[in-house]
């Protein structure tokens, strides 16, 4: 049994899911763009000098993004913040990019604006979108509850596992410690894989 002391730091982590985020149409507007777009996604890459620390591969071109997403993201965000009980800030950007998880891929606990130049990420999302039937298991998005320990917001041992389900965006405060749980494709083929548009929306 956890201390009382330990429950009376404890922050249950807070999480708001929207089913059918994007009409049909627009959901495989996008998944086919990202598949035609294979040959510009990089490997992706982190801070920390850790080629471990995340395996995945990303595309960095707005384009896909930012025409169906941001806009969507404005409308539902004060519904969003209300249900996150997190105050209402004036937003300067909508960040966003598209990651392909494929076999073996994943992420490792980390925050989003635990660093000086992402500061001010004030909420993360993760909009998720695939072929169907699906042809890969895992990708689990873990968040775990936080804990103040002298003053700073760290990771608990306690968390919540969200399914990674198709046209549904999940949005969370960008200080949560979460991770993405290893992939499982069998065929390895990119079009395959968990595809997310992930980004950021940061405060002035």
């Amino acid at each position: 049994m956890l201390s009382d002391k330990y429950n009376q730091n404890l922050v249950k982590s807070k999480c708001v899911k929207i089913d059918n985020f994007l009409t049909e149409v627009e959901n495989q507007k996008i998944l086919a763009s990202a598949i035609k777009l294979e040959a510009y996604f990089e490997k992706s890459t982190i801070s920390i000098n850790d080629p471990e620390f995340r395996k995945s591969r990303v595309l960095y071109l707005a384009a896909i993004s930012k025409a169906r997403i941001s806009n969507r993201i404005k409308l539902v965000l004060p519904q969003v913040l209300s249900k996150l009980n997190h105050q209402i800030f004036p937003i300067s950007k909508i960040e966003g990019q598209v990651t392909a998880h494929n076999h073996g891929h994943y992420y490792q606990a980390h925050n989003d604006n635990g660093m000086p130049e992402v500061a001010k990420r004030e909420i993360t999302y993760v909009y998720y979108f695939y072929q169907q039937p699906k042809k890969f298991s895992g990708g689990e998005l873990v968040l775990y509850d936080g804990k103040i320990d002298n003053n700073y917001y760290t990771q608990a041992n306690s968390f919540k596992k969200i399914a990674p389900i198709n046209n549904t965006i999940i949005f969370f405060p960008s200080r949560y410690w979460h991770e993405v749980l290893p992939v499982n494709c069998p065929s390895k083929i990119f079009a395959d894989s968990r595809f997310t548009i992930n980004g950021w929306i940061w405060r002035n």
